[in-house]
C-alpha cells in the first residue's frame, strides 16, 4: 500500500520551489509514496553522518558539506545544483558548517520519475482516471514486476465492476479467469485447509491489493477465495487480455558491452537523465534529452531515419523514453542497467 509520508506538503513544495528534480516533476500524490526513501537531515557543523546504504543521491539544500568520497573528499559548498551519488561502499557526510541535505534512494527517485512520465502519458491519451489509477498501482507487487511500457496499457482495459460485502469473487479450486485490483472496499482471503477441510482466514486485501495473476500465469486453478466484507469496486482485466499484455515483446533493452560498437556503427545515444545527472558524466557525443521534456522537444531534436540508445540512470526511465519515443515511429532501443552499469568512457 502506500509509504508513509514523511515528506510534509510543507517541505515537498519547497523543494519544487527550488527547482529540485525530480520533485518539480512529482504531483502532490506522488509526494505520499516518497516514504523513507527520501530523508532531510540537518547537520551541525562538525557533524558527521554515515550512510552505509549504496547508490544514495545526496544534495545539500544548504550550508557546506564535505563528502568523503572513492577519490577524496568533495566539498559540496551552499549549491543545490551540486548533487552527488553514493558509492557501493557507503559514504560518510561531515558538516564544515550548520547544513541541511536531502538523502534519496537514486534508483527510488528513477523509478519515480519515469511513473510521473508515465503519468503524464497517460492524462494526456487516457484522461484523470486513468491517471488514478496508474498511481493506485505504483507500489503494488504485480504491477512493479509488469514492464513500465505495459502498465498503462494493461489498466485501460480493465472494466470496473461494483461489488458488495459478502460477495464472493473467486473461489478455490476454479479454474483462473481474470486478474483482479481492488480500487475501493476490503476483502478477506480464505484457504482450505489440507488437512481438516475447513475453511481459515489467512489474510485481508485493501485499496491497491490484486489478486488472481497466479492462476493465470500458471494455468492452474485459484489457491484460495477471496470475499468482499465491504461494498467497493474492482478493476478486472481478463484473461485474454492479461495474456496479451504479458507475452507482447518489451522495449528492446541492449547491454552496455554493446554500446560502444553500435555509436562506431551510427546509433545515437539520447541522455534522458536530468541536467544535473547528465553534467556529473555522460557518453560521449550523447544527446540531452530529459525525459520530461520528450514528449515536447522530441520531434524537433531528433531524426527519425536515425537509430537511438536511450540511457538513464538505472535502465527504468531509458525504457519508458524507450516506449515514449517507438510510439512515434523512432527506430530506438535502451541500455539495460543505465550509467550505474556503464564501464565506458564518460565526460562531465
Amino acid at each position: 500500500m502506500n509509504r508513509a509520508p514523511l515528506i510534509s506538503s510543507e517541505l515537498f513544495d519547497y523543494l519544487r520551489n527550488l527547482a529540485i528534480e525530480p520533485y518539480t516533476k512529482l504531483s502532490d500524490l506522488a509526494r505520499d509514496r516518497l516514504g523513507d526513501e527520501v530523508r532531510v537531515i540537518p547537520l551541525l557543523a562538525g557533524e558527521n553522518l554515515v550512510t552505509q546504504k549504496p547508490g544514495q543521491r545526496v544534495t545539500v539544500l544548504s550550508g557546506t558539506v564535505e563528502l568523503d568520497a572513492e577519490d577524496g573528499p568533495l566539498d559540496l559548498a551552499g549549491t543545490r545544483e551540486r548533487m552527488v551519488q553514493t558509492g557501493e561502499g557507503g559514504t560518510s557526510l561531515r558538516a564544515l558548517e550548520n547544513a541541511v541535505v536531502l538523502l534519496a534512494d537514486a534508483e527510488f527517485l528513477d523509478t519515480l520519475a519515469s511513473w510521473a512520465e508515465l503519468a503524464a502519458y497517460a492524462r494526456q491519451s487516457g484522461g484523470e482516471a486513468l491517471v488514478q489509477r496508474l498511481l493506485s498501482v505504483m507500489h503494488t507487487n504485480a504491477f512493479k514486476q509488469l514492464p513500465l511500457e505495459h502498465v498503462t496499457q494493461a489498466l485501460r482495459q480493465m472494466t470496473s465492476r461494483r461489488v458488495s460485502a459478502g460477495e464472493v469473487i473467486v473461489n478455490q479450486g476454479e479454474r483462473g479467469d481474470a486478474f483482479y485490483l481492488i480500487w475501493s472496499g476490503q476483502a478477506e482471503v480464505w484457504q482450505e485447509d489440507p488437512f481438516e477441510g475447513e475453511l481459515r482466514l489467512v489474510d485481508t486485501m485493501g485499496p491497491g491489493d490484486t489478486f488472481g495473476d497466479e492462476a493465470l500465469v500458471t494455468g492452474g486453478t485459484r489457491n484460495a477465495t477471496v470475499k468482499m466484507i465491504e461494498d467497493g469496486e474492482l478493476l478486472v482485466l481478463g484473461e485474454q487480455d492479461f495474456r496479451e499484455i504479458m507475452s507482447r515483446p518489451m522495449i528492446e533493452e541492449i547491454p552496455p558491452g554493446s554500446v560502444p560498437g553500435m555509436i562506431d556503427d551510427n546509433w545515437k545515444v539520447v541522455d534522458v537523465r536530468y541536467m544535473e545527472e547528465f553534467e556529473d558524466g555522460h557518453i560521449p557525443e550523447a544527446i540531452h534529452l530529459p525525459l520530461h521534456e520528450l514528449r515536447q522537444r522530441a520531434d524537433g531534436m531528433l531524426d527519425r531515419n536515425d537509430r537511438f540508445i536511450t540511457v538513464c540512470l538505472s535502465g527504468k526511465r531509458s525504457a519508458v523514453a524507450a516506449f515514449l519515443l517507438k510510439q512515434r515511429g523512432y527506430n530506438v532501443v535502451s541500455m539495460k542497467g543505465g550509467m550505474s552499469a556503464w564501464q565506458g568512457e564518460a565526460v562531465t
